[in-house]
């Protein structure tokens, strides 16, 4: 590999992007923050969901444990 293959970054598929550079970093668009523009917050609502839905199963598993209720579908579902 040759120094300007190597400075342009194309032989490590990077895109000329170098974390360790020094200097500000552009985004796309030229944005210099990878965060800034419109956020969409259906993300997060599924995110929180999801979250939610696990420590529920989680939580109902515990008091099946807790109870020695190891036959009840909470117990035998187990952890996914």
């Amino acid at each position: 590999m040759d120094l300007m293959t190597y400075l342009l970054g194309s032989a490590t598929g990077g895109g000329g992007f170098k974390p360790y550079a020094a200097g500000n970093k552009v985004y796309g668009g030229g944005r210099s923050a990878p965060n800034i523009g419109p956020v969409d917050p259906l993300g997060y609502r599924e995110r929180d969901a999801k979250t939610v839905a696990q420590r529920n199963a989680l939580l109902s598993r515990l008091k099946a444990q807790q109870s020695g209720n190891f036959f009840s579908s909470n117990w035998l579902r187990g952890q996914k």
